[in-house]
């Protein structure tokens, strides 16, 4: 049985999601809009950083754990 997160762990879990799809969206940023390199790469540090403030995470950490024990989620 696939455990049920709750309202706030599906936030969290989001957050990640956008933020790394901002982290991904970054490389063509540059393209789109004329900022200096020194913004760009301060933006993709605070990024990565929200990014892994938010995996460490007790309920983040704890629910990964669950879905890696039932095998829906595997190990990089």
């Amino acid at each position: 049985m696939i455990p049920t997160p709750s309202d706030a762990l599906v936030i969290k879990l989001a957050s990640i999601a956008a933020h790394a799809e901002e982290l991904l969206a970054a490389d063509s940023q540059a393209q789109k809009a004329p900022v200096g390199l020194t913004k760009l790469k301060n933006d993709r540090r605070r990024t990565a950083e929200a990014i892994m403030v938010l995996v460490v995470d007790a309920d983040v950490r704890n629910y990964l754990a669950e879905l890696r024990r039932l095998g829906l989620v595997s190990t990089a």
